[in-house]
């Protein structure tokens, strides 16, 4: 019986803990979020798991528009997994703060457009439009600044409100032709 008390009183503990932490998520201002443009969410789903995914959504997109990590530390599992990791990116939390902050450099009026969101059983699916003036230095090619503009897909796993995982396709191709790094005949 103590052993099932203790198990309760530990189970109830990580559950608040998840539930301040969320909290804590929203209460950040709202009018700062990325707002998608077009949202389809699983009928299937109750409206508080609904609006969960959502805000989880919400904030991790409005870290790549802003570059402010308190969006991505909100909703990221200590333990992501990227399962498209680019050659030389770490592993996890620190990878995803590191591309930024080196893709800002770059492009430091960055922005990142939300412009479809499907929402269905833990997954999330987005559509996204990232632009910006190339005015820094990439990966060895000078600034040109001139205007880049490139799609993005992601498929985000969310559970409990945090992001266990993620597969992302950029649209490289054309942001390396726009960085004149790469001329196509």
């Amino acid at each position: 019986m103590k052993f099932l008390n203790l198990f309760n009183s530990i189970f109830f503990t990580l559950i608040m803990m998840g539930a301040i932490q969320i909290a804590s998520a929203t209460e950040m201002n709202k009018r700062e979020w990325v707002k998608p443009k077009s949202i389809t969410i699983d009928k299937s789903l109750n409206k508080s798991t609904a609006k969960q995914m959502l805000d989880t959504a919400q904030l991790y997109y409005t870290f790549w528009n802003s570059g402010n990590t308190k969006y991505l530390d909100a909703v990221l599992s200590p333990n992501f997994i990227d399962h498209t990791l680019p050659q030389g990116r770490p592993q996890g939390p620190e990878g995803l703060k590191l591309a930024s902050k080196t893709f800002r450099q770059a492009v430091p009026n960055l922005s990142c457009s939300l412009d479809d969101l499907l929402i269905v059983g833990e997954m999330v699916t987005a559509r996204l439009l990232f632009e910006g003036t190339f005015a820094g230095e990439f990966k060895g090619h000078p600034p040109t600044n001139k205007p880049v503009k490139f799609l993005a897909i992601d498929i985000l796993h969310i559970k409990e409100g945090k992001i266990i995982e993620d597969w992302h396709l950029e649209d490289n191709l054309t942001l390396m032709q726009q960085l004149n790094a790469v001329k196509i005949q």
